[in-house]
This record gives structure tokens, C-alpha cells and sequence, in this order.
């Protein structure tokens, strides 16, 4: 009888995940990939029927790293309902694209980042391409998020939205 209380007590608190694999609860695995514009623009547009938030951001971006929480949660929020949120660090500095891939994956696991996390190259060479077909037009952060059918319906610098007023926005989108 007592071997059956400490293992049921054992399953009880998941203490034989490790045994048997993560619990579905658990975070999914956070990961990165370096892209250039044409790979980026290829990953946003292959979600089809899906609604897209993306989000551009760095590490060194103070505003950015406030807000990215949120981001997060809206992930957690929305993704079951059709929504795929995109991060896509601007880091990389220079022609060279030098920056910390450490640093930045480090912030992306800490913050629980679990959905597609690119880091731009050549950002510098490609920033007409960038501006127009995101909209980015400006400094970070900078959001936009586009409908089912793919197309862009809003900006963060057409138009500032608060965390609610943007949920509310997902929900329209994600209603349609």
C-alpha cells in the first residue's frame, strides 16, 4: 500500500514527466532562424487563412523588451484560434549583421517565445522591401498584422493601439 501512495503522489505532481516526456502543459521548444527579407516575407506569407501579428523588435530596445510580454500572452491567447504571431529581431547591426545570437535567444527562451522568431540579415539592403511590405517605416517596436486573406490591415505606425484595442482588433480579424 505504501508504494502505491508515493507513486500515486508521483504522478501527482509530474514527477515522472521526465520518464515520460514533457507535459502537455509545458512550453513548447523556443528557436531561431536568420533570414533575409525574401525568406521572412516567404514564412508570412505561407500562413494561410491564418491571422498574422508580427512583431519587430531587438534586444537593446527598451520599449521593445516592455512590450514583448504581451506579445507572448496574445500567442497564448489567440493561437488557438487562428492566430500565428511572428518575432522578428532587428539586432543585427552594420553591414556586417554583427549581433549576440546568445543574447537573443536567451531573451526569446526567457520570455517563453514559443512561435516562429526570426532575426533579419541584411536589413540595411533590403529596407525598401521591408517598409513596403510591412510598413515599417520608422523606428522599433513596430507591429503589423495582417488578415486571412494576407493582406496588411494595420500598423503600429498607421495607427497606436492599446493592448485592449489591439486583442479587439485580433478578435475582428479572427471572426472574419
Amino acid at each position: 500500500m505504501q508504494r502505491f501512495l508515493i507513486l500515486a503522489g508521483v504522478l501527482a505532481t509530474g514527477g515522472l514527466v521526465a520518464a515520460f516526456g514533457r507535459a502537455a502543459d509545458e512550453p513548447k521548444a523556443v528557436a531561431m532562424a536568420e533570414v533575409k527579407f525574401d525568406a521572412l516575407d516567404k514564412a508570412i506569407a505561407d500562413q494561410k487563412k491564418k491571422v498574422v501579428l508580427v512583431d519587430f523588435w531587438a534586444t537593446w530596445c527598451g520599449p521593445c523588451v516592455k512590450g514583448f510580454p504581451h506579445f507572448v500572452a496574445t500567442h497564448k491567447k489567440y493561437s488557438g484560434k487562428g492566430l500565428v504571431c511572428v518575432s522578428v529581431s532587428l539586432d543585427p547591426k552594420g553591414k556586417e549583421d554583427k549581433y549576440d545570437k546568445d543574447a537573443v535567444l536567451k531573451f526569446l527562451k526567457d520570455k517563453e517565445a514559443a512561435f516562429p522568431n526570426f532575426v533579419l540579415l541584411g536589413f540595411r539592403d533590403d529596407e525598401d522591401k521591408v517598409t513596403k511590405r510591412f510598413g515599417l517605416d520608422g523606428g522599433i517596436p513596430f507591429k503589423a498584422l495582417f488578415g486571412r486573406d494576407g493582406k496588411r490591415v494595420w500598423t503600429s505606425e498607421e495607427k497606436e493601439l492599446t493592448d485592449e484595442e489591439l486583442d479587439k482588433l485580433i478578435e475582428i480579424e479572427l471572426a472574419k
